[in-house]
């Protein structure tokens, strides 16, 4: 029987480096802090309760620190969807005039780390990013409608459950496609639960972090 709706997770990455740093002292691909390894441990366990079918993750490297977490408790293969980056890309610098593109991981850096994952083969010696320019709003917005139309056509109809693994700004403009009533900025590790058919989709849970104690909740 074909299934005529899915039940999708989205998952915020856990604590990164650059989430603990002033913006002027980030960097363009950050891991995991101390804090953000126990959060992981905390989320993988509570992902273990949602009786997830496929994972996909953000190809960034605190995505697929976040992911790995998970794989230990559920035993799932993940899948990498390039279109799960946070918004602006890939890229170095903070002052708009001085912002470059970076090339992100290659392929061969992410099978090395990750030699279980699904990459794409847009994913090369080049990088995911390839060092594009920064990434505007606008072509944010038509990269959510984008992974929306994806989720539907690709995701509807093969599995129940679902959990991507993104960032904080691009799940928030992913939601406003579905609720733009949505606005509070989404915690490290949390979880929004979303009802998505090709018909109507709608937001069941926002930012759950009750698998966090709250001495690690953090933004």
């Amino acid at each position: 029987m074909s299934v005529g709706k899915i039940d999708l997770f989205l998952i915020r990455h856990a604590q990164s480096l650059n989430n603990a740093r002033p913006e002027a002292e980030r960097v363009e691909d950050p891991g995991l802090t101390e804090l953000g390894q126990s959060q992981a441990v905390h989320l993988a366990q509570y992902a273990a309760s949602l009786q997830i079918e496929r994972l996909i993750t953000s190809p960034f490297l605190r995505t697929l620190q976040t992911t790995e977490a998970i794989v230990r408790t559920t035993a799932l293969s993940p899948e990498i969807w390039v279109d799960l980056h946070e918004q602006g890309g890939c890229y170095a610098g903070h002052l708009p005039h001085k912002i470059s593109g970076r090339p992100g991981m290659s392929r061969d850096e992410i099978q090395r780390a990750y030699s279980d994952y699904v990459v794409p083969a847009a994913i090369d010696e080049f990088g995911w990013w390839k060092s594009k320019p920064y990434e505007e709003a606008e072509m944010a917005l038509e990269r959510a409608r984008r992974l929306l139309r994806r989720t539907c056509e690709e995701l509807v109809g093969d599995v129940r459950r679902v959990a991507f693994v993104m960032h904080a700004d691009f799940k928030q403009l992913f939601l406003s496609l579905i609720d733009a009533r949505v606005t509070e900025t989404p915690g490290n590790a949390s979880v929004s639960h979303v009802s998505v058919s090709n018909d109507e989709s709608s937001i069941v849970q926002y930012n759950v972090l009750h698998h966090l104690p709250e001495a690690m909740h953090s933004w």
